[in-house]
């Protein structure tokens, strides 16, 4: 398995939790005009609507998309930074072309994690 860019994995680890959360972001971002509800994102996703919603809201704090504040609140791709749109988009090629080494590395992450924080507790046998 080829090994991702730093940027690209540390964008994954920050942002990504999931690979239905970067097929949403991918597809807003392809379609970047469109303002999309979690509705309209989970029927072209075939996902559920309360799924979408809590992704949605999820990269919106993360500065990856922007939205209205209407009842039935539509979301757009707009990162906060040229540096994100560029990462992103380095990231939609990539997955492109080595999708197993992306799901790898969003998999990978938390489960790196946990082991980490687990490790802190271990007892160690000193020599």
């Amino acid at each position: 398995m080829v090994d991702l860019p730093d940027d690209v994995k540390r964008f994954i680890v920050e942002n990504v939790r999931s690979v239905a959360q970067l097929e949403m972001l991918l597809l807003l971002r392809a379609n970047r005009n469109t303002l999309w509800t979690a509705e309209s994102v989970s029927r072209a996703l075939y996902t559920t609507p309360e799924m979408m919603a809590a992704q949605l809201a999820e990269l919106q704090a993360r500065g990856l998309l922007v939205s209205n504040e209407a009842s039935d609140r539509q979301y757009r791709y707009e990162p906060k930074t040229a540096e994100l749109d560029r990462t992103v988009g380095e990231l939609e090629q990539i997955y492109k072309e080595r999708r197993v080494s992306v799901i790898s590395q969003i998999y990978s992450a938390p489960v790196d994690k946990v082991r980490t924080f687990a490790d802190a507790f271990r007892l160690r046998k000193e020599n």
